[in-house]
């Protein structure tokens, strides 16, 4: 029957972009045509289980509100949102496409009920490839609890890689002959730790005494099968690496489009002060010239009353004039009419304090 071995890959996932580029790939929402393990023909061919096609902003202001709504709190910053698993097994001689997507679609129903309640983006089960395999991605929010689950679904074990890949094999795995497999790391490390025999040689105790410790020599193997196992692990290694490098470089890409966005947006926010500064500065220079219109007006009103002080100095004063005027008021309130029998008839005169005046 040979090796049957399914195969799981589970990663992490966080913001928009990375969102538009998974589910650009679920979906055959890109153009793949210089991708030689792609056939673009047999893509409409692919069976979508379930697809979200929502905008991905508006999802997670939704679910930062459910989230508040219930007690919780929002998403923290840097934190993975959503995350996808690939689900696929060696090639099996004698299955066809159909036994493949039979094994796939009781995959994705065991996904679906170990992660019961997360919201599920996108479930696929491409066919355009060499085989067929499943992509089943879903968002961290919990619907049912209505907060977010990191925390829960690690404490609960239910992304833990180790225990995913036991209970994958218990209840799907088993039912189709297929079992967990090994990397090529653990595999060629079991081969070395198989092939070598490692003996221990004690200090005497005048060595122990002075410090020294036992020594372990590797003895009874095959120098030459040693140097090919340890060759196979340096090769897993390097691919090891080679990973976790393409995993940094993804993550520093995020990194860098989240900052792009955060600039732009900095950017706009700038703009739009330089225009409100712009407005202010023509209002004050507006006020300015109103200002300046007003002092000049006080200027013309200070002159003239300069011109009016100095006619009134140049008759007398202001003060004499108003000394006139009062004795004027004077006179008249002292101001007294007689009648009085003269030859030529009767007369009224005014009479003063110190001359007498006759009307005629």
């Amino acid at each position: 029957m040979g090796n049957r071995y399914f195969v799981i890959d589970f990663k992490k996932y966080r913001g928009g972009e990375a969102y538009k580029n998974v589910m650009g790939h679920n979906l055959r929402k890109r153009h793949y045509r210089d991708r030689a393990n792609i056939d673009p023909a047999r893509s409409d061919k692919n069976i979508v289980l379930h697809r979200y096609d929502g905008k991905w902003s508006e999802y997670m202001d939704e679910c930062n509100t459910k989230a508040k709504e219930s007690g919780g709190r929002k998403l923290r910053a840097g934190s993975a949102d959503f995350f996808s698993i690939v689900i696929d097994a060696s090639v099996i001689e004698g299955w066809s496409d159909d036994d493949y997507i039979r094994y796939l679609k009781d995959a994705e129903a065991w996904l679906r009920k170990r992660f019961d309640g997360q919201k599920i983006l996108a479930s696929v089960i491409h066919v355009d490839e060499k085989k067929p395999h499943l992509h089943f991605t879903a968002s961290y929010f919990n619907e049912k609890r209505g907060r977010w689950s990191q925390k829960y679904l690690a404490q609960e074990k239910k992304t833990d890689l180790n225990t995913l890949l036991d209970d994958f094999e218990r209840d799907v795995g088993a039912k189709y002959g297929l079992r967990r497999g090994e990397s090529a790391k653990e595999k060629a490390t079991k081969e070395i730790l198989a092939a070598i025999k490692i003996e221990r040689e004690e200090p005497t105790l005048l060595e122990r005494l002075a410090g020294k410790k036992p020594r372990y020599y590797i003895t009874g193997s095959d120098p030459k099968h040693l140097a090919r196992l340890a060759r196979e692990l340096a090769i897993a290694q390097r691919a090891v690496k080679e990973q976790a490098v393409h995993q940094l470089a993804h993550r520093l890409q995020e990194e860098n489009l989240r900052k792009e966005e955060q600039l732009k947006k900095r950017e706009e926010e700038l703009e739009h002060t330089k225009e409100k500064l712009a407005k202010a500065e023509w209002k004050v220079g507006e006020y300015a010239t109103q200002l300046f219109q007003l002092k000049t007006e006080v200027y013309d009103l200070r002159a003239k009353l300069s011109e009016y002080e100095e006619l009134a100095r140049k008759v007398g004063g202001k003060d004499r004039l108003a000394e006139l005027a009062e004795k004027n008021r004077a006179a008249r309130a002292t101001r007294t009419k007689k009648r009085i029998r003269t030859r030529s008839g009767t007369r009224t005169i005014s009479v003063d304090n110190d001359d007498l005046t006759m009307d005629m």
